[in-house]
């Protein structure tokens, strides 16, 4: 199990910030190489993205892997307006089998910007035998430093 939390600044007011991250599709957006998103039948929300593995040690499986795609459905699972939030996905990569649970909170701060906390526990299964848990926890946290850049421009330019 991969755990990552973190929290960060935005020049926006809470209620600008909460009508981004309360809608599954703008958030998926800003996840690095995504392909596609959809939205379900049953109201989760799937993304198709790819998978840099560039860092991995074994190169015949980086040729293999780094041109794959995986495919996630996500859903909110709570919902409490301007406050905080809880996602469930669940999906593969190359193949495997993974879970995430993320929660958010936001705080508005004194000065109108918000701080928006997250908590991520990820289930990567096979993936962390397949490259190794040093390089999958990379990767998870190269993605959710590029996520956070591309998010904060998102709210900051809506807000």
């Amino acid at each position: 199990m991969i755990k990552i939390s973190d929290k960060f600044l935005v020049k926006a007011k809470v209620e600008d910030v909460w009508s981004i991250v309360s809608n599954m599709s703008e958030v998926l957006s800003c996840f690095p190489n995504v392909q596609k998103i959809e939205t379900l039948s049953d109201g989760s929300t799937r993304v198709t993205f790819r998978v840099d593995v560039s860092g991995a040690e074994e190169r015949s499986l980086t040729s293999y892997l780094s041109r794959i795609t995986g495919k996630i459905d996500a859903k909110y699972t709570e919902l409490n307006p301007t406050e905080s939030l809880k996602v469930s996905a669940k999906g593969s990569v190359a193949g495997v089998k993974v879970s995430i649970n993320l929660s958010v909170n936001l705080s508005s701060l004194p000065d109108g910007s918000t701080q928006v906390a997250y908590h991520v526990e990820a289930d990567v299964g096979m993936l962390a035998k397949l490259f190794g848990m040093g390089l999958i926890q990379k990767i998870i946290e190269n993605n959710a430093s590029a996520f956070v850049q591309k998010f904060r421009k998102m709210l900051e330019r809506e807000g």
